[in-house]
């Protein structure tokens, strides 16, 4: 997927990873509107600390 995906523009590519990641969630929690999107809020958090925490381990080297 990822080879796919490096031929998009980069606005394409987010709106990509934006409709797999809510078509997983939805798919995880189909009757359950509050869950989803607290499964796609604590993704969206989970990946910000993930970001900081690489920055900061590449700042170390």
């Amino acid at each position: 997927m990822a080879k796919q995906m490096r031929g998009l523009s980069d606005v394409s590519q987010k709106a990509a990873i934006a409709e797999l990641t809510a078509v997983w969630v939805l798919a995880n929690y189909p009757e359950d509107l509050d869950l989803a999107l607290s499964l796609s809020n604590a993704i969206r958090h989970q990946t910000d600390i993930y970001i900081r925490e690489s920055k900061k381990a590449g700042a170390r080297h």
